[in-house]
């Protein structure tokens, strides 16, 4: 229509009527370029709000599990040096060789992290790293990039051997008595009462104690168990910055949107 109306105002050489047509069409092409322009701006508002959040919560999963780790990989070392320190000393201390045998199995457990990252996969293979600030991005990428250290889910010969040397009666009672798990899944290891008789129990110690390449394996997980709880205090500070920024971003956008 308003195509038609040019025609016939440049026809009858109405300029004005011209000039006023093209400033409309003009205005009209700005007005809805601008409109697209601010609906795209807001829709990448959004999604960047949403890989925030979503990148939040999976830092916050990180931290929680990494923090659950630490602990029980202390308590997996407490075991395990109590059993070294009967097999360089052969005294039983103030624990009972069946406490000795719970020691040696106990310290065989093992809890592998993986860290979560859905939402900073589905960011970088959708290109949009450009949604989220320079500050964050780098940290997000080195702290995925140093997400794979096999320390933090190794699973040490030392369970497979000593395991295979305690009786399966043995085990099937811890098992069913000095091991459980939460509502999470997470592992709880348990104190309980010897199901066999003292000799029994030392007789058994004393077999995987006097094993030296067994309590080889042995110191080697405790140092892993080390090194697995420095790297693991390194990533929640890591990742407990990164939450920082985010909230801190996050609270700056909210700031924005109540203006």
């Amino acid at each position: 229509m308003i195509l038609r109306r040019v025609i016939k105002h440049v026809r009858n050489q109405e300029w004005t009527a011209i000039c006023i047509d093209f400033f409309i069409v003009v205005f009209g092409v700005f007005v809805g370029l601008q409109v697209q322009q601010w609906n795209e701006m807001r829709n990448d508002e959004g999604r960047a709000k949403a890989y925030l959040i979503r990148t939040q919560n999976d830092l916050n999963a990180d931290k929680n599990d990494l923090m659950f780790r630490i602990a029980f990989w202390k308590q997996i070392s407490d075991y395990g040096t109590s059993g070294l320190d009967y097999a360089n000393t052969s005294q039983v201390g103030s624990l009972t060789y069946w406490e000795l045998l719970l020691s040696f199995f106990q310290a065989s457990q093992a809890a592998e992290f993986t860290t979560t990252r859905t939402t900073y996969d589905e960011l970088t293979n959708a290109g949009d790293q450009n949604l989220i600030s320079v500050e964050l991005r780098d940290a997000l990428a080195k702290y995925y990039l140093e997400s794979g250290n096999a320390v933090l889910s190794e699973r040490p010969k030392y369970r497979e051997n000593v395991r295979g040397i305690i009786p399966i009666a043995v085990q099937s009672y811890i098992w069913a008595n000095c091991y459980g798990t939460d509502a999470a899944g997470e592992q709880i290891l348990l104190p309980c009462s010897a199901p066999i008789l003292l000799e029994r129990s030392e007789e058994i110690v004393n077999i995987i104690a006097g094993d030296g390449k067994l309590m080889a394996e042995l110191r080697y997980w405790m140092s892993t168990m080390m090194i697995a709880t420095i790297i693991s205090a390194d990533r929640v500070e890591l990742a407990t910055d990164m939450i920082a920024t985010i909230e801190a971003e996050l609270g700056t956008e909210s700031q924005e949107e109540n203006q």
